[in-house]
């Protein structure tokens, strides 16, 4: 019994020992696995930190050569447009402005003598729509301001949101319009379709000779709707025009049109119309000012300020020109990004170009009266007036858009210009 004891004892304590240097085995290969494994992932880490040090070098010096290529392009083409700019006229020695007279003048060599005096107030006026919250404050508000200074006639603000005169405008059967009673129903319109808030006003006077004078201002963008037309630039082909045009300016000019004609005195000699806009309503007032003048209206006048580019190219721009009166002046200032868009269309009508530049080092303002007969050289000599990448100074742009792009700003700097050219108002 002691010897089965004692021999089991012996076994026991030789598994324990066998036990024993297994498991020191067993350590002693995983040691080295968990040690090679940390060298491994800190070998890895740095690797990343490598790569990573090298990607960021590598984006720094892609932006160093992008900001460094984009200051050498912006320097070379202000060498480049400076020089440009020194071989124009000055607005004030162009004899194609005068302090005071009939608008519309004409000179000697058939150019349109633009009065200054009468340029401010037009512009003026085409800044105060969309000043109030309701259409009856807005109404209120231009009734005042023409009251106060001596205009006599009629205002009309319209909503189109509600329907005028036209029943056919909302429904396009007519004879459905009549209801069983006899009485005349009219639908509601598509709000959707339909532009929020007023989108014109029409102001109409009978002046001593008996000529009517009738004039159409076209609002800026005000709501949200306004920047949804702004924003469809593509170009489409309209019958009634004969070219291409801006698809969203196009459909705003056809619902002012429709909504307009209804107000209007019928076309005829003892009658006449004008239109002027600021921003989409200077694109639009163009296009507006065309469409009745196809439909037999008289056009004495057409201003455009702040106004985008409304058609495709330059073969659309001479199409459109012949439609336009020889009053046709658009106002643009070098510092508004508004007048660059789109990029790739054109405008129409003399250009009275407000030009912000420095000279050695001070803010130089200069004023350039470009005639259409100029912009329509064949030579290509005065692309370069309407080029994008050639004038637009984008940091400059973004950085006074809120103040430039506003009709007070326009109205200012056309004061300087009356200034400067009437000794009597120095």
């Amino acid at each position: 019994m002691s010897c089965f004891a004692t021999v089991s004892g012996v076994r026991h304590c030789a598994g324990r020992r066998r036990s024993i240097q297994h498991t020191s085995n067993f350590f002693g290969s995983v040691l080295p696995y968990r040690v090679n494994a940390c060298t491994r992932s800190s070998s890895t880490q740095a690797n990343h930190q490598s790569r990573n040090n090298s990607n960021r070098r590598r984006n720094v010096a892609v932006v160093v050569t992008a900001v460094a290529s984009l200051a050498g392009f912006s320097i070379y083409t202000r060498h480049v447009r400076s020089k440009k700019l020194a071989t124009l006229t000055p607005a004030t020695d162009s004899g194609l402005l005068i302090s005071s007279s009939t608008p519309g003048q004409t000179s000697k060599d058939s150019s349109p003598k633009y009065d200054v005096s009468s340029l401010i107030e037009l512009i003026t006026r085409a800044g105060l729509v969309g000043s109030t919250k309701s259409v009856k404050d807005e109404l209120d508000a231009l009734r005042k301001w023409h009251t106060e200074r001596g205009y006599n006639g009629g205002l009309v603000v319209r909503d189109l949101s509600r329907p005028l005169f036209s029943l056919d405008l909302f429904n396009s059967d007519p004879g459905k319009q009549e209801s069983a009673s006899g009485k005349i129903s009219v639908s509601s319109p598509d709000i959707g379709v339909m532009n929020q808030r007023e989108c014109y006003y029409l102001y109409y006077e009978i002046l001593s000779n008996g000529e009517t004078r009738q004039q159409l201002f076209c609002r800026g963008t005000t709501v949200f709707s306004d920047v949804l037309t702004c924003l469809q630039t593509w170009f489409v082909y309209d019958e009634e025009l004969g070219c291409r045009v801006h698809y969203g300016f196009n459909e705003h000019a056809n619902r002012i049109v429709e909504d307009v004609i209804p107000l209007l005195v019928p076309p005829s000699r003892h009658s006449t119309v004008e239109v002027c806009g600021h921003s989409l309503g200077g694109a639009v007032s163009m296009l507006v000012a065309i469409k009745l003048r196809k439909r037999g209206y008289f056009i004495s006048r057409v201003t455009s300020v702040a106004g985008p580019r409304f058609c495709r190219g330059l073969k659309e721009r001479d199409v459109l020109e012949k439609w336009l009166p020889a009053d046709t002046i658009r106002i643009e200032d070098d510092l508004d990004l508004v007048t660059y868009l789109p990029p790739f269309g054109v405008s129409v009508g003399d250009k009275l170009w407000l030009v912000s530049d420095c000279c050695d080092g001070h803010k130089k303002d200069d004023v350039y009266m470009l005639p259409r007969e100029w912009m329509e050289d064949k030579l290509g000599k005065s692309d370069w007036v309407e080029s994008v990448w050639l004038n637009l100074r984008l940091f400059e742009s973004l950085r006074q858009q809120n103040t430039t792009h506003r009709v007070s700003s326009y109205a200012k700097k056309l004061k300087r210009i009356q200034h400067d050219h009437d000794p009597n108002d120095r």
